[in-house]
């Protein structure tokens, strides 16, 4: 004698681990989203910090050569006191004499996240 069973739907158990390996899929997707979503965000800053080093350098070479430098010069733009980024602060700094006499180094440092991180890039000047 043979006893054929029909099972129509899932049994209590088979339904609990359904149920924990969705919501381990579903966290671990939130952990994947939010760790893209930091990632985008540094590199909306870096992107942002590095443009605003870029554009200071070629201000400075377009300027050119200050020959009236004769001391280090430092100028810093304050948080909030860049138009259209106030998240970032930007500081400049001039050496007459680097990395020789008759040259400048001109050294551009761009600040953010309470200055937890920053881009820097310099330029020698020339007469």
């Amino acid at each position: 004698m043979s006893h054929v069973t029909n099972h129509k739907g899932l049994t209590l158990l088979e339904a609990v681990i359904a149920m924990a390996l969705f919501f381990v899929a579903v966290f671990a997707l939130t952990g994947v989203a939010v760790t893209a979503s930091k990632g985008s965000a540094a590199s909306k800053h870096l992107t942002t910090a590095t443009t605003l080093v870029q554009d200071r350098l070629e201000q400075l070479t377009n300027a050119g050569y200050d020959a009236r430098l004769t001391a280090p010069i430092e100028t810093t733009e304050a948080y909030g006191s860049i138009p259209d980024f106030p998240l970032y602060q930007r500081v400049v700094e001039r050496h007459p004499g680097r990395p020789v006499p008759g040259l400048q180094t001109a050294t551009v440092t761009v600040w953010w996240s309470d200055d937890r991180h920053s881009v820097t890039a310099s330029t020698i000047l020339a007469p």
